[in-house]
């Protein structure tokens, strides 16, 4: 099939067809393929199907994107998507995207690690700096994230270019985001989106912590990108292996995003049956996925056997890994929920909405209208969902919020909203499907009183105001949540810092919030427990007596940060002939948040008396 070009003026926006109700505008472009299992099922146009909120609008033409093909250069492949002056508008708020999270990039630069961020942090140290000291690699996760990370170490450029490159990509995720909606619906849709996405607090705060959430929903939001061209549009084969390659690369960053298979099953099940199984397309990214995966599950399989099963007996609780784990056990049937109820906090950044649905904020209310509005036809005509690519569309992404929330109540019901971050274009994008609604009403209400030509840009300008005014306690309440978490862990840092200063790089410490005393003080730091890595057994106090005195360790370095066992806390008390205060922490010199310990062992009373403890 030849593809036929849309040739409307872009800014005549009352010539556009609605090209879902006339699939003739929408054909497939290079490299289709003819077999009965590629083609696209035709939208159901049976007088007898409940029409949708659009179709109630007067006169309404709601516009696609139009879908020319242009020719692979690197001014298209970077600007090509750049069609009109919603396009144009969509610019600014990139470029506000990007000031933000700049900002953001200030003003955290210098703020000590967290205990995530830290955990790929220092194996990445180690790996570029060559680095000696204990292996805290944790084999299950993705490898790719502390890769990069190690590079920009190898090359001398650090932390900082680090923290600056994350956020760029959560710039990124805003583009894609626009990407993924306009290929999905039209540009005047994935306008609005953008805007809450830029200003969401959600990826505001986590943009000043270089964690791997906002790297892998870079990739994993281009990946959905690549899948919607190649599978659901037929736009050519090398968006099929750009999906494969990209799914993978967000999961060698975050495995958890594995779980977003299932959406993609389940929209191929729906669009075409048994059929999906001998589909092209979809073999073809898949050899790709497991091509980019073939290093992790070798990786993997080195420590924990098959990893496939290692994969669904840790995160999903079935049958037994090789190491005998098991990362998740739902404690109750509730759990499952608590992303769901965590939503008014999501949207509005209310505390008051941190575990009910059964409040009202403004950009909630609007989700509530915007749900009922754009799956209300769905719901009247699920019958016709295994014909209609619009019913389609709309059970994906229902099934993708849906199935998600559910996934995460079961292995993290401890609720981090950093892990909905796939999630939150689609949420966004029910938001402002009132508002989008409210402007195409509006324009073709009024059409003929104001001058066609910019009459809908002005609109869409209006609305975009309205909801950037919505989204300033999201933009506030971020950086809020910044400037409270300032200070958080910077004794630790300061520990580790002042350990590097003092000690020799052979040196042995003893010390809690491991990760982070590690990567400071490039020294070799054993927990409390002496478990450094979560695959391996955690020790008794009666083991750590037997460790220091096998391996005589230079300081140990507790806090109150970690919830440590109470034996642990209790130590320098009980060995104060051994252990000797040599540097404190905190705010107030009296009540110091962290204690630095030199163990003396010139004092041969002390040192007799931990070894008859191990006796």
């Amino acid at each position: 099939m030849e593809e036929q070009e849309t040739k409307q003026d872009p800014n005549n926006h009352n010539n556009i067809e609605y090209q879902e109700n006339n699939p003739d505008l929408n054909k497939t472009t290079n490299h289709q393929e003819t077999t009965a299992t590629e083609h696209l099922p035709t939208p159901e146009t049976s007088p007898s199907e409940t029409p949708t909120a659009e179709q109630l609008l007067p006169n309404s033409n709601h516009p696609e994107p139009i879908n020319k093909k242009k020719p692979l250069t690197i001014k298209n492949i970077f600007l090509g998507w750049i069609e009109d002056n919603y396009d144009k508008l969509f610019l600014i708020i990139l470029i506000a995207a990007f000031i933000i999270r700049i900002l953001v990039y200030t003003k955290t630069q210098d703020q000590a690690l967290w205990w995530d961020a830290a955990d790929y942090m220092v194996s990445a140290k180690k790996w570029g700096l060559n680095l000696n000291g204990l292996d805290l690699w944790y084999y299950r996760r993705g490898f790719l994230w502390p890769m990069i990370e190690a590079f920009f170490f190898k090359i001398g450029l650090g932390e900082l270019s680090i923290r600056f490159l994350v956020a760029i990509l959560s710039t990124g995720i805003v583009l894609a985001s626009y990407l993924l909606i306009k290929e999905m619906f039209n540009n005047r849709l994935a306008l609005l989106t953008s805007i809450p996405v830029a200003f969401s607090w959600v990826f505001i705060f986590f943009t000043g912590r270089p964690l791997t959430n906002l790297p892998a929903t870079f990739f994993f939001i281009f990946a959905l990108l690549f899948f919607w061209k190649s599978y659901v549009k037929n736009q050519g084969h090398i968006y099929s292996i750009l999906f494969g390659i990209f799914f993978a690369l967000s999961a060698l960053i975050r495995m958890q995003y594995l779980m977003f298979s299932v959406a993609f099953l389940a929209l191929a099940i729906v669009k075409e049956k048994h059929k999906f199984l001998v589909s092209k397309k979809l073999w073809i990214s898949i050899i790709a996925f497991f091509i980019i995966l073939i290093p992790q599950f070798y990786w993997q399989s080195t420590k924990f056997g098959n990893p496939i099963l290692d994969l669904a007996t840790y995160y999903l609780g079935v049958g037994g890994s090789q190491s005998g784990e098991v990362g998740v056990q739902l404690a109750k049937f509730s759990d499952l929920f608590v992303y769901f109820n965590n939503i008014p906090y999501i949207l509005d950044a209310n505390q008051a909405g941190y575990s009910t649905l059964f409040i009202l904020t403004p950009l909630y209310t609007l989700f509530l209208i915007g749900f009922v509005l754009f799956f209300s036809d769905l719901f009247l005509n699920l019958n016709k969902l295994f014909k209609s690519q619009k019913l389609q569309k709309k059970f994906f992404i229902l099934f993708w919020t849906f199935s998600a929330f559910l996934f995460l109540g079961y292995i993290a019901p401890h609720l981090e909203q950093r892990y909905i971050m796939p999630i939150i274009p689609f949420l966004f994008l029910i938001t402002v499907y009132p508002l989008y609604l409210s402007a195409i009403y509006i324009k073709d209400k009024y059409k003929d009183k104001f001058n066609n030509k910019f009459n809908p840009i002005i609109i869409f300008i209006i609305i975009s105001s309205i909801l950037i005014i919505l989204m300033i306690p999201n933009y506030n309440f971020g950086n809020s949540l910044i400037d409270s978490k300032t200070a958080s862990y910077k004794e630790i840092k300061q520990a580790g810092e002042w350990i590097k200063a003092n000690s020799n790089p052979e040196d042995i410490i003893i010390g809690g919030s491991l990760p982070q005393l590690t990567y400071y003080s490039e020294r070799t730091v054993y927990p409390f427990h002496l478990a450094y890595r979560r695959d391996i057994e955690q020790k008794q106090e009666a083991d750590l007596d037997k460790f220091i005195l096998e391996n005589r360790p230079l300081y140990f370095s507790i806090s109150g940060y970690e919830a440590e066992k109470d034996w642990a806390f209790a130590y320098p008390k009980k060995h104060s002939d051994l252990l000797t205060p040599v540097q404190a922490f905190g705010p107030d010199p009296n009540q110091p948040i962290l204690v630095i310990y030199r163990f003396d062992y010139s004092n041969i009373e002390a040192v007799a008396r931990l070894e008859g403890s191990t006796i």
